[in-house]
């Protein structure tokens, strides 16, 4: 299982000219890049969490993703990307939480 975080909500534009459904979110999986992040439509997140598409952003899913075989660079707008097995992430630990909370500076 692969985590990856949903960044920010599409602009509700299609994604090509057979797209029906506007809400789109930017997904970013670490595993395949720290820095990319990949426009796809929201529907099967909506599905998986059960949230409306404008309360993903931040909400972290577990999908079957093939580590070895990331979308090529071109890949960053538009592209039809599938999630296997896609379900919300359980929740961090609360210790883990604690443990890597930046320290505030007074």
């Amino acid at each position: 299982m692969t985590v990856l975080t949903i960044i920010a909500l599409g602009d509700g534009v299609p994604l090509d000219c057979c797209d029906e459904d506007t809400a789109h979110v930017w997904v970013r999986v670490t595993a395949w890049s720290p820095r990319r992040a990949f426009l796809t439509g929201a529907a099967p997140f909506v599905e998986a969490s059960g949230r409306p598409a404008a309360e993903l952003v931040g909400v972290r899913f577990l999908a079957d993703l093939d580590l070895d075989n990331p979308p090529g660079n071109a890949d960053t707008a538009g592209e039809r990307l599938e999630w296997p097995n896609l379900r919300p992430a359980p929740p961090l630990p609360s210790e883990w939480m604690r443990a890597n909370r930046p320290e505030v500076k007074r």
